[in-house]
């Protein structure tokens, strides 16, 4: 059985908001997350949904209005928080630093002493060991994100939070930046990250939540989240001179004397099959077209969007 290293039950958040802040605004209205250890978990959700807020509270930066964080089974403690590394949204360099100062500095916030070995260590992980004596103002901003997971980790901590590490970044960065976040899970880390970059969420992640407008509409792996409804299914046919008649075809084409078809569920899919062995031919492949994430993710948004 998988250890939970984290997790949120019934989390909300409001903010003073409105003329002389006398009304609030609920930013969070019911965040619940099960976060299990050695996995990389994505926090999907559009601008606005919350998801910052989440991590400010898991980090300790901002309180709860209600609601439970447990950390390995127990209440989330200020102890607690040295084994957490946080890479914020908008994380703040120092320009004149460079890469091999701007880690030693970060060291020294966590009271750890900033060794060579290690910083150097660090710093091959991050693929920066090249540029460790560059001022940051002239790093890009893929080699900025990666010096920020590097900080992010300069405690040793079991559990990295990433806040849209992968936003803003070009192909290339963000590849070198998912290539990393899998390499710290394979060292046995958990990581919990956010994004909206629906792609990278399929690639990399073991578990997957979705929150809109500060509540949690779903949670598990992808193949629980996307495994379930048909769309549509693909069927590849050879052995006829012509497709059997009376079958609802969502498309057709013939190649090379097989033909491709696709039909709207797999109670057409199994009628087809049937007339095609009927008719003497031959079954090439039959596919389920499943929902992929992007799909199943605006589905959940615009069925709750209009949510109070």
């Amino acid at each position: 059985m998988k250890e939970k290293i984290l997790e949120l039950k019934g989390i909300k958040k409001s903010y003073p908001s409105g003329t002389l802040l006398m009304k609030r605004t609920e930013v969070l209205k019911e965040i619940n997350m099960n976060v299990f250890k050695g996995e990389i978990y994505s926090l999907l959700g559009h601008n606005g949904a919350g998801k910052t807020t989440t991590f400010k509270i898991i980090t300790g930066i901002s309180k709860q209005d209600e609601g439970n964080i447990l950390f390995k089974g127990k209440r989330f403690s200020l102890k607690d928080k040295k084994q957490i590394g946080f890479l914020p949204e908008r994380p703040y360099f120092y320009e004149y630093l460079t890469g091999r100062e701007f880690l030693e500095f970060s060291a020294n916030l966590f009271g750890i002493k900033a060794d060579k070995k290690k910083i150097d260590a660090l710093l091959e992980l991050v693929e920066l060991k090249e540029a460790q004596n560059l001022q940051l103002k002239k790093y890009s901003k893929g080699m900025l994100q990666r010096l920020g997971v590097a900080q992010s980790i300069i405690n040793d901590p079991e559990l990295i939070i990433l806040d849209e590490p992968l936003s803003g970044l070009d192909p290339i960065g963000r590849k070198k930046l998912r290539d990393l976040i899998v390499s710290l899970k394979e060292e046995g880390r958990t990581i919990i990250y956010s994004s909206h970059i629906l792609q990278d969420a399929e690639i990399i992640s073991d578990r997957i939540g979705i929150i809109v407008k500060g509540k949690t509409i779903m949670e598990g792996s992808l193949e629980e989240l996307v495994s379930g409804e048909v769309r549509e299914v693909e069927v590849g046919i050879c052995g006829l001179r012509s497709l059997p008649e009376e079958i609802n075809y969502l498309k057709s084409e013939k190649k090379a004397n097989v033909f491709y078809v696709t039909v709207k569920d797999i109670d057409g899919a199994n009628i087809l099959i049937k007339k095609v062995m009927d008719s003497g031919g031959k079954i090439k492949f039959c596919n389920p077209i499943r929902k992929s994430l992007e799909e199943l993710f605006w589905e959940i948004r615009d069925e709750n969007i209009g949510d109070s």
